[in-house]
């Protein structure tokens, strides 16, 4: 059950801790402006559970814009290190960073026609992960 818990509190974190780094609200504008995406879009897609049949393309290219601005993506290859040491210095996660890992390693392998699908996949897998561990 705990590693339920933390994979449910991923996403909430992410988004909180990042929230109050203004670099990090740039990057959202940035990626949003790259990718020609609105807010609307974004959070219809969020609340409809994240589907990958809803994914458009300016979507999976936010994605991939968010992942590199974090340094999670390079080359569209997702750096699993980079990830890591994002989630190790979180203390809800301190001792659940074996779980956290395993998902990293399985997610790493995915791979797309191109790197806004290569970003997509990735988050699908972990998300997918969340929901396998919940189950």
């Amino acid at each position: 059950m705990r590693v339920v818990a933390i994979f449910a509190l991923l996403t909430t974190l992410v988004t909180l801790t990042m929230c109050d780094n203004p670099d990090f609200k740039a990057n959202i504008m940035k990626c949003m402006e790259e990718t020609k995406i609105s807010r609307d879009e974004l959070k219809a897609f969020y609340a409809n559970g994240s589907k990958s049949a809803d994914a458009k393309d300016n979507i999976k290219c936010y994605m991939k814009c968010m992942m590199e601005k974090m340094g999670h993506l390079k080359n569209g290859v997702f750096d699993d290190a980079s990830a890591a040491r994002s989630l190790k210095n979180w203390p809800q996660l301190k001792d659940h960073q074996a779980e956290v890992d395993e998902a990293i390693q399985d997610c790493k392998k995915e791979k797309g026609a191109n790197d806004c699908e290569t970003a997509f996949k990735i988050t699908m897998c972990l998300k997918e992960h969340k929901a396998a561990l919940q189950s």
